[in-house]
């Protein structure tokens, strides 16, 4: 009697298929576990940074860090202005920024702590590699002056500008409009993942959304709609 050896082209294709249906299931499975975990990644570096501010704040009078940011609006979108411009790690040019305020005394030396590997968008802007992925709320956010004390913009995006801590806690008045500004000032964080603008939308790294290490010191997620709330009010707001 003759031995079958091999599969027959309808066993073939019914292999095929079922192999097709099983990734098709799994992919989107695991693609979800991936995401996931890139956003957990984040927000234990952004945890790493606050022990960091912590320590800083312990070490000096428990005052928050002073901090110049390289990374404005009128300058991370700018064409014109160079990446070794806004080079955050530039000691000499930005001895205030977040990171040589934190490191390496407070942090160590690894960058990657700065850097979300989800990230859309990021320093340096050409190339494949960011070694900086979060925006700080250096004094002089958002757009390089340092606003005047108890503005929007200072205490909404410019807070680390070497203020006593407990300064940073909110106390309602009772005043409705001034209330309001402060629940405003609330939605502030000392760093967050960058966002990437599609017209006037805001897109975050994590399914449009973003961590953020908020102003009493908790790590959170915000959705895209809450983002978009957040930081493009009447379709402006931050850039990045």
């Amino acid at each position: 009697m003759n031995k079958r050896t091999g599969f027959t082209l309808i066993e073939m294709l019914v292999v095929v298929a079922i192999i097709s249906l099983l990734v098709g299931i799994i992919a989107p499975a695991l693609s979800a576990v991936r995401r996931h975990a890139s956003k957990m990644t984040c927000q234990t570096r952004m945890h790493e940074i606050a022990r960091a501010i912590w320590a800083y704040s312990v070490a000096n009078d428990s005052r928050v860090p002073y901090v110049l940011s390289p990374m404005v609006n009128n300058k991370f979108d700018a064409t014109s202005v160079p990446d070794e411009e806004i080079n955050p790690y530039d000691r000499e040019r930005w001895p205030l920024s977040l990171q040589n305020v934190l490191m390496p005394i407070y942090l160590g030396q690894d960058e990657k702590i700065f850097t979300c590997p989800s990230a859309n968008r990021g320093w340096p802007r050409s190339g494949n590699s960011f070694r900086m992925t979060y925006r700080d709320a250096g004094a002089n956010q958002p757009n390089g002056m340092v606003s005047q004390e108890s503005s929007y913009y200072r205490e909404t995006f410019g807070f680390m500008d070497g203020r006593p801590m407990n300064e940073l806690r909110i106390h309602f008045t009772g005043n409705v409009m001034l209330d309001l500004q402060k629940r405003a000032w609330m939605r502030g964080g000392y760093v967050r993942d960058m966002i990437r603008r599609d017209n006037n939308r805001a897109l975050g790294p994590h399914d449009g959304g973003i961590n953020i290490l908020n102003r009493e010191f908790g790590v959170e997620f915000r959705d895209q709609k809450t983002v978009q709330q957040d930081l493009t009010p009447n379709q402006e707001g931050s850039r990045f």
